[in-house]
């Protein structure tokens, strides 16, 4: 099957907006609101006068009136970086579209959702550490840029999601939006990553993307089995119990990601590569409140 990477899918996302949940950052004026004293957008609410507060947020027509000293209090503006990871290993090439292809698609999207919104937009590829790192300015017409670097990703290597998130959020000096984008089959595991991504106070959206083919093994009988990232090869008899013992590992799998990530306060969504990325976005992702 060959995958044209194309910008049709930003054309249905014009009216969306991405929404960010329960997070608070501190920053030069932008877009995300929060009641604070001081120079802002919008009238919130009133508060007492304490020593300290500037003088010429007293409304003094209130005084006037009731002689009390209030102070206005004003909904600030704040900005909300947004912060793209996809995940280019080996794994990433199997499934029909593969499952970076469908990353590469997610990652369009966000990131033109993110511009839209005139949000600061980072990405970055990972196998085994950071790769392809670019930052889009506030223009929806930067999103080329994004898409000319996802057009050269090609799947190689081996996941190490741990590092990668330990490596990325060190170099940022601001709170913000993480989505991680990966089918999550990091052999040295995700959870002190995403650990570590909520003590820096980040909002964490992760999305896995699984092949029909690894939830449904269409295969049987005798055959080489081949690791797509450590190339380890093992010759086995695939049967109906074998199929089955499987699928009870993939779901046990599956399931400990997603406790994981309810118990750390982490957006997750699973997917597969069979449903189209415009359905995930205008209807799932918006059912579920990611988007807006």
């Amino acid at each position: 099957m060959r995958e044209e990477l194309d910008l049709s899918i930003i054309e249905k996302l014009e009216k969306l907006k991405f929404f960010a949940k329960r997070i608070k950052i501190g920053g030069t004026t932008g877009e995300r609101k929060s009641p604070k004293v001081g120079r802002g957008s919008e009238f919130a609410d009133y508060r007492n006068y304490q020593i300290g507060d500037e003088l010429r947020y007293i409304d003094w027509n209130i005084y006037a009136r009731l002689e009390k000293f209030l102070i206005k209090l004003f909904e600030e503006e704040e900005d909300l970086d947004i912060h793209i990871l996809l995940d280019s290993s080996s794994s990433m090439r199997f499934g029909s579209p593969s499952k970076l292809f469908y990353g590469k698609k997610l990652s369009l999207a966000f990131a033109y959702l993110g511009l839209s919104s005139w949000e600061k937009v980072r990405f970055a590829s990972f196998q085994e550490s950071i790769n392809n790192l670019i930052s889009l300015e506030r223009k929806r017409e930067h999103i080329f840029n994004l898409f000319n670097l996802l057009k050269t990703i090609k799947p190689s290597g081996i996941t190490d999601l741990n590092n990668v998130l330990k490596q990325y959020i060190s170099w940022q000096k601001r709170r913000g939006v993480l989505i991680i984008i990966s089918d999550f089959f990091s052999p040295s595991g995700y959870k002190e990553g995403l650990s570590l991504g909520r003590y820096k106070k980040f909002s964490i959206y992760a999305i896995q993307i699984l092949g029909e083919e690894e939830i449904n093994p269409p295969f049987k009988g005798d055959i080489w089995l081949v690791d797509s990232e450590t190339n380890e090869r093992k010759e086995i008899f695939i049967d109906e119990n074998l199929i089955e013992i499987y699928k009870k590992e993939l779901d046990n799998s599956l399931k400990e990601l997603e406790e994981f990530t309810l118990k750390y306060g982490i957006e997750y969504l699973r997917t597969v590569t069979s449903l189209p990325v415009e359905e995930l976005l205008l209807k799932y992702l918006r059912v579920s409140g990611w988007i807006t």
